[in-house]
């Protein structure tokens, strides 16, 4: 008996494969207009351009990005992963300058769909185990 996918879930993953390959573009295609961010310790942001805002920051900051998904949930319109972040820190990031360092963190992250589309994200990144990897003492 073959296991099916939660369909949020399979935007979910798609929309990370999207990110990795950099095509930001057909990734905001799967946002609602309204798209809210919340990002923990940031203030609420709303909107598509908000969104490829954030995204620039990290693309400028980071690059060969990948994405594990270390689980997967789903009930109703929301959807619960916990990710694993790897990249190289290949330019400025919260005032830390390059370091060339790979770097690997984790996310918890919560995202409501909307007639198929991402229509919020509640995210709480390990910034710490970032910085520490970049060299900030805490």
């Amino acid at each position: 008996m073959a296991t099916q996918v939660h369909p949020n879930i399979e935007l979910l993953e798609r929309s990370l494969a999207l990110l990795t390959s950099g095509r930001v573009d057909q990734l905001a295609d799967l946002l609602t207009d309204d798209f809210r961010i919340n990002v923990h310790g940031a203030p609420t942001r709303v909107g598509r351009d908000a969104w490829r805002e954030n995204v620039a920051i990290m693309q400028a900051s980071f690059s060969d990005l990948s994405v594990e998904v270390l689980h997967a949930l789903a009930d109703g319109d929301l959807v619960a992963v916990n990710l694993r972040f790897t990249a190289r820190h290949a330019g400025d990031f919260l005032g830390v300058p390059a370091t060339g360092r790979t770097v690997r963190y984790d996310s918890l992250e919560h995202y409501r769909v909307r007639d198929g589309l991402i229509a919020e994200e509640w995210i709480a990144s390990d910034v710490g185990t970032l910085l520490s990897q970049l060299g900030v003492e805490r």
